[in-house]
């Protein structure tokens, strides 16, 4: 599975930015970027998003911005597929240029501070009722309303009380070719075999580095080692089953990956603050 870089046409809609609904039985990992930034409303769906090197749960209200060039993915989790219910997921993209001009307007800054900021991926926590109404409306207007209402919904956003940065500085994809290839085709492997073991010879082979040119590469290119990377990806896989089934915690750390239950154990608690059972019994005292 190839990740995309994709960049919309003005040509191919009337207004000047766009905005649709996706309604899908499920969401497969696809990393992909683009210059437009994005709104992203989940209405109704369960699983993981990974935001430049920010990987989290995702459910029903989420709702994050995501700036220009940072890769991202949603992916629901296996128990939502195998439900009889579809993801909703409204997007919105738009480019910066729809407001040259705009810039150094008083009026405008606290808008263009939120849009900056949105370059490490921000997660807007509990969307007040106003930000979903103008959601609905842009949805539902063309022309000039359509235009006001985007102005009037980041305002909102911006004056939103729980905006929260999903990585610690800005984050977007290098302009180079080759090297966006080699780590999406890594970013691509692993999501489809990090339950099994992989090794760093397996990855360095696929984009024809050596070892430790390979590890530096990943970190560079992430943040993080492909360790971490692949640890968050099975800790978060876990806290899902965890959540959604009554599978014995032994049984899932196995089929996640894990060979040992005490290592398990420790990587499950340094991600979470609680051991794999704490967290169970924290999930059933919520209900």
């Amino acid at each position: 599975m190839k990740a995309d870089f994709q960049k919309l046409s003005s040509s191919s809609f009337q207004n000047s930015f766009v905005d649709f609904w996706v309604k899908s039985d499920a969401f497969g990992f696809h990393w992909h970027y683009h210059p437009e930034i994005e709104l992203c409303y989940v209405k109704h769906g369960r699983g993981k998003r990974i935001i430049g090197e920010s990987i989290e749960d995702f459910e029903d209200g989420d709702l994050v911005l995501v700036g220009s060039n940072v890769p991202h993915s949603w992916i629901t989790d296996e128990q939502f597929n195998a439900s009889s219910n579809q993801i909703e997921v409204f997007v919105l993209q738009f480019g910066l240029d729809i407001f040259n001009g705009f810039e150094n307007l008083p009026e405008f800054h606290s808008i263009k501070k939120i849009l900056d900021e949105s370059a490490k991926g921000l997660y807007i926590h509990q969307p007040s009722a106003s930000i979903l109404l103008k959601l609905t409306q842009i949805s539902e207007t063309d022309g000039i309303h359509k235009l006001t209402k985007l102005i009037e919904l980041l305002h909102d956003i911006s004056e939103h009380g729980m905006v929260i940065a999903l990585n610690i500085a800005a984050y977007g994809m290098v302009h180079k070719k080759h090297q966006e290839d080699r780590i999406l085709k890594v970013c691509n492997y692993i999501h489809e075999h990090y339950k099994n073991t992989i090794s760093i010879s397996e990855l360095a082979n696929l984009v024809a580095m050596n070892n430790a040119s390979f590890c530096r590469f990943f970190k560079r290119m992430l943040g993080k080692t492909v360790v971490e990377y692949i640890n968050e990806l099975r800790i978060s896989y876990v806290c899902q089953k965890i959540q959604n089934t009554k599978q014995p915690i032994y049984q899932i750390a196995y089929e996640t990956g894990y060979t040992s239950l005490a290592h398990f154990n420790k990587q499950f608690k340094r991600s979470t603050g609680r051991t794999p059972t704490q967290y169970r019994s924290y999930l059933n005292n919520r209900l």
